[in-house]
């Protein structure tokens, strides 16, 4: 096998599902990625606007010296069961959030595989993982290795495993031979998931305005959710499937990684008055070293109080009425007064 090959086959063997190279170039879509911070569809999110993090997403150079590839890594992870009805009592957590956190779990793979290439090449090189948070425009990266195409609901979205995937990148200084983009794979004249979208957070060029996304608004957002979102919210406690449940590429799709078949995973419906009367120790344990942790407390109850008021239960009315009345954090507070005002 050729270098490239053995690499792909130490990546699939230590759980991943796809596998790619691409020059270190400039993404494509950086242009894009300027005309939406300088929309403010960025939201809240300003290290995506910092200079340095502008700096970095235009060559990868600058996060890994000498960088010349960037291995694009793909995991799957189950798509949400549409056989359980959400009950009127009962929250709903995004399915990529059930799982052990994924930035400890690729990180820890990928590591794993910048040593496998070490054997392989019987060379020292320079690496770096980068997971998620790294400013790199990775779905650019992943499109032009060939793993899949950039939706118009802006997932990377796979003919084999639709777009339920975690992505991470290993940079590398080797020069390795880069991968084709998929030519036969796009949304064609669908537009399902930009008119299933509760808030049309949607943009005609395949971007996400943050600043109405449901995802952003009960995950990265601190404040207090604007009011003409709040019933569109439904019972979502954290995060938002709609345009991925939705997607023709997305059905009958259950496969997952091997990196998470044994994985022990959240109740996706958790009872939502439970929910809304954790204590924080209760639910940094509850949910301890999973994504639902990245709202934080006062998020998680800012969102578990709308979905009350969404839900209507007489069963809440009076943790409501208590916390409307005494909880010191303002933002939780006006959520029950708000939640209050809707029964």
């Amino acid at each position: 096998m050729s270098l490239e090959e053995s690499i792909k086959a130490e990546a699939l063997s230590l759980g991943f599902v796809l596998c790619g190279f691409n020059r270190a170039d400039t993404p494509p879509h950086y242009e894009a990625y300027l005309d939406w911070i300088e929309a403010g569809c960025h939201a809240g999110m300003t290290y995506m606007a910092q200079p340095n993090a502008i700096e970095a997403r235009y060559d990868p150079a600058n996060l890994l010296p000498g960088c010349r590839t960037v291995i694009s890594l793909a995991a799957a992870y189950p798509a949400p069961s549409g056989a359980q009805k959400v009950q009127e009592n009962q929250g709903n957590i995004a399915a990529y959030a059930l799982l052990p956190d994924y930035h400890q779990v690729l990180k820890v793979a990928v590591e794993v595989l910048a040593q496998k290439i070490a054997q392989l090449t019987d060379q020292a090189f320079k690496h770096l993982v980068c997971v998620d948070t790294a400013p790199i425009l990775e779905k650019d990266y992943a499109q032009h290795a060939g793993l899949g195409w950039i939706a118009r609901n802006s997932c990377l979205t796979s003919p084999a495993y639709g777009s339920w995937l975690f992505l991470c990148e290993l940079l590398v200084d080797l020069p390795l031979k880069p991968d084709k983009p998929l030519t036969n794979a796009d949304c064609a004249d669908c537009h399902r998931c930009q008119m299933a979208c509760p808030t049309k957070a949607i943009l005609p060029n395949r971007t996400i305005d943050a600043r109405r996304c449901l995802s952003y608004l009960t995950i990265e957002h601190r404040g207090p959710i604007p009011h003409a979102f709040r019933p569109l919210i439904g019972q979502r406690i954290f995060g938002c499937d709609t345009c991925q449940t939705i997607c023709p590429s997305n059905q009958n799709q259950q496969n997952t990684s091997p990196l998470f078949d044994q994985a022990q995973m959240l109740d996706p419906h958790p009872d939502l008055v439970e929910s809304f009367l954790l204590t924080e120790a209760e639910f940094k344990s509850r949910y301890a070293n999973t994504p639902v942790l990245r709202a934080k407390y006062q998020g998680f109850r800012r969102n578990v109080a709308i979905a009350l008021g969404n839900a209507r239960l007489e069963a809440a009315r009076s943790a409501l009425v208590d916390c409307a009345a005494n909880e010191p954090d303002g933002v939780v507070r006006e959520a029950a007064q708000w939640a209050l005002s809707q029964y």
